[in-house]
């Protein structure tokens, strides 16, 4: 339901995984875990399916600023921070952990910022983000992201059951 909600076709969704994995859809016996923050629950959402899709095997996305100093201590291979829609009140929670989860080792970072806002692009550029998204991309490229994340942290031997 998900990837009806998000707007793309399981026809779409299959080529799409199909061509990031290089042809074969591949799953990895250890556990990929990743988190999403954003403030806006249908984004939230799509990345969260989207993240699925491209191989991870559980992500957590908290839907309540609240819940923030918890997922600062788990063990993320993939983090996507949505900085244009905070998570709360205040921007400079979702920054700070944005700037936390860069400065480690083996995890991948991933920002979603405003479009044409060159000072988040910088700053997410300065952070130590793997990738910079200046507004939301289609579900498709979404898809090919999270497979390209998976890929990499399986090639680098980073993967950790929980």
């Amino acid at each position: 339901m998900m990837v009806i909600a998000s707007g793309i076709t399981s026809e779409e969704v299959r080529v799409t995984v199909a061509d990031a994995a290089g042809g074969r859809i591949a799953r990895s016996p250890a556990l990929l875990h990743c988190l999403v923050l954003s403030g806006d629950r249908g984004l939230r959402n799509r990345l969260d399916a989207m993240t699925e899709l491209g191989g991870w095997s559980a992500c957590d996305a908290p839907d309540d600023a609240a819940e923030l100093p918890a997922v600062v201590d788990g063990d993320y291979r993939l983090v996507i921070v949505d900085i244009a829609h905070p998570l709360g009140d205040r921007v400079s929670d979702t920054v700070e952990i944005a700037e936390e989860f860069a400065s480690r080792p083996g995890t991948l970072l991933v920002v979603c910022g405003s479009e044409r806002n060159v000072d988040e692009e910088l700053w997410a550029r300065q952070a130590g983000a793997w990738v910079y998204l200046p507004g939301v991309s289609r579900g498709d490229a979404l898809v090919a992201l999270c497979a390209d994340a998976r890929r990499l942290v399986e090639r680098r031997g980073e993967i950790r059951a929980r």
